[in-house]
């Protein structure tokens, strides 16, 4: 979470260019899964707008901006008070309004990414893949040797590492 948006925006454009898909994934699931207050909106909306090339990335800091913006009104106008009319950063929050305009009219509010697996829709019953992995998430395992909740820890190649709720490590 201490990662910036702009240099998530420079890890989602070294994933891109060398086609790691899991990565971008993930960096729009971490992207998406953030709440903003009052004072990012502007910024966010700049990294969004220099990342416009980057399709998902930047599609994913604007839902974030446009969720905020439309969630609280009062934070929006006071965006705007805090910016000179005619300064750059006005040209940016504009085309950032007409987005939440066109928005709030076109489409209805995104489901929310599960707290647990950081998936929509949640993997809730589905198989723990390679693809799927979020450290910290709690699992349940179905079958096998023991049955019962295991939270993740760390993922290494094919290998998971898990904790079971006396805190011992067990890897699978």
């Amino acid at each position: 979470k201490s990662m910036d948006y702009q240099l998530l925006g420079e890890l989602f454009y070294l994933a891109n260019k060398y086609y790691l898909d899991t990565l971008k994934d993930s960096i729009v699931q971490e992207v998406s899964s953030r709440k903003i207050v009052t004072e990012q909106v502007l910024e966010v909306t700049k990294v969004a707008e220099a990342n416009d090339h980057l399709e998902k990335f930047s599609d994913a800091l604007y839902q974030i901006c446009t969720s905020f913006l439309i969630d609280n009104a009062e934070s929006a106008m006071e965006v705007c008070d805090n910016e000179e009319v005619g300064e750059e950063n006005s040209f940016t929050l504009h085309r950032m309004l007409a987005r939440v305009n066109r928005t709030k009219k076109s489409s209805p509010p995104p489901a929310p990414v599960c707290d647990n697996c950081k998936h929509e829709p949640c993997l809730n019953e589905k198989m723990l893949t390679i693809n799927n992995f979020v450290a910290g998430a709690f699992i349940r395992v179905a079958g096998g040797w023991g049955v019962g909740s295991r939270k993740t820890v760390k993922r290494d190649g094919s290998q998971v590492t898990y904790i079971f709720d006396d805190r011992k490590e067990f890897k699978k």
